[in-house]
């Protein structure tokens, strides 16, 4: 794992603690960051918050809209647990759902190893662009993403539309995005 994904992460971890007088009635995200830090963290679950695709873009938009010009160039972001956005965790369902390598009577992939098909599934290039969407207009794009501490349940008690005993699926992991450099040519989606 990258050295900054560890360093947020621990920063992250001791300076939570400091915001617990958070009204939890008010539902703004908190992006916790510093000019000099090269990751943040998109947060909300501590204050009762789930984020759906358009608070998403236009939080961390305006975050960046608003981040010093001198600031550290920026290697990536900890958006914390899936289940804080309904809109990655109902794709991530899904797509375990569809997939021919995820093994729905054992709840894990064939090959062993659930980690990496979970993060194949939230790179897939289409869903790569929803998680791109903020950055469309920065020097940054979402290039790997890597998960940790994956959950994963009964299919009906993940999404509505199922029976119980149609399969165990993931639902919710912890969350990192790591970027690279844009290339001119890329465009992302922004639908």
């Amino acid at each position: 794992m990258p050295v900054f994904l560890v360093t947020l992460g621990v920063w992250y971890f001791i300076s939570g603690s400091s915001l617990n007088h958070w009204n939890s009635n008010q539902c703004s995200p908190i992006i916790d960051s510093s000019p000099s830090a090269t990751g943040f963290r998109l947060q909300g679950r501590e204050f009762g918050c789930t984020f759906d695709e358009q608070n998403y873009r236009t939080s961390i938009q305006k975050w960046l809209s608003q981040r010093p010009m001198d600031a550290a160039p920026l290697e990536g972001m900890y958006l914390g647990s899936v289940e804080d956005y309904p809109w990655i965790s109902t794709y991530l369902a899904k797509a375990a759902l569809q997939s021919q390598e995820w093994d729905l009577k054992r709840g894990t992939s064939h090959d062993g190893h659930p980690y990496r098909l979970i993060e194949s599934l939230l790179i897939d290039e289409a869903f790569r662009h929803r998680l791109d969407a903020p950055f469309a207009d920065t020097p940054y794009t979402v290039h790997r993403v890597s998960v940790e501490k994956v959950r994963i349940d009964d299919a009906s008690q993940v999404l509505d539309q199922y029976e119980p005993g149609q399969g165990k699926i993931p639902f919710d992991a912890l969350l990192w995005i790591e970027f690279a450099e844009r290339q001119p040519e890329e465009s992302t989606a922004t639908d």
